[in-house]
């Protein structure tokens, strides 16, 4: 199976306060521009309804989403080209920080990006390597760092009640079970 490299929504999971609480605290629209490397920069785009307690990200790799179902414990990966779900369990960490590394964050600064102020924290990746993402006070990652190296920046993020038919897959997709997608 191919792994699903989603660091946004890894970190856009994380919220700040006394320490960072690890979700949204309401439904917000993000697009991140990351670091694809060699001088590269992707865009990703992530949508949070606290509601239904579901994210779907658009990862750059066109013809494909993801929906990750916190309350169901599932993810599901949307191939449009043939019309095709797979269906996995959701990560515990969603690709790199775990519930747990609230527990080892160390505050920082502040900063003003994407017109949105946030509060940087150190803290260990779900690998143990430390990372520094800013958090606005409600939630939402504006940007995450490992070392000198920005892995990603918030470019636009809007508020706002997020349409739940972004969360469904469209009729008619066959599934696709993850041993067939290797």
């Amino acid at each position: 199976m191919r792994r699903w490299c989603l660091p946004a929504a890894a970190l856009l999971l994380c919220a700040a306060g006394a320490a960072p609480v690890l979700r949204p605290t309401r439904d917000v629209d993000v697009t991140y521009a990351m670091d694809a490397g060699g001088g590269r920069t992707v865009q990703e785009r992530l949508r949070w309804s606290v509601a239904l307690r579901m994210l779907r990200v658009d990862p750059p790799s066109p013809g494909l989403y993801v929906i990750i179902d916190r309350s169901a414990g599932r993810m599901r990966v949307v191939r449009m080209a043939d019309r095709t779900v797979t269906e996995t369990a959701a990560p515990d960490n969603v690709a790199g920080v775990s519930e747990d590394a609230a527990a080892h964050a160390v505050r920082q600064g502040t900063e003003m990006v994407a017109g949105l102020a946030c509060t940087d924290w150190n803290m260990p990746d779900a690998a143990g390597e430390p990372v520094t993402v800013c958090l606005t006070d409600d939630g939402v990652l504006l940007r995450a760092a490992a070392g000198a190296r920005t892995l990603l920046t918030a470019t636009t993020v809007q508020y706002g009640a997020v349409d739940p038919s972004v969360f469904q897959v469209p009729p008619g997709y066959a599934a696709s079970s993850p041993e067939t997608r290797k």
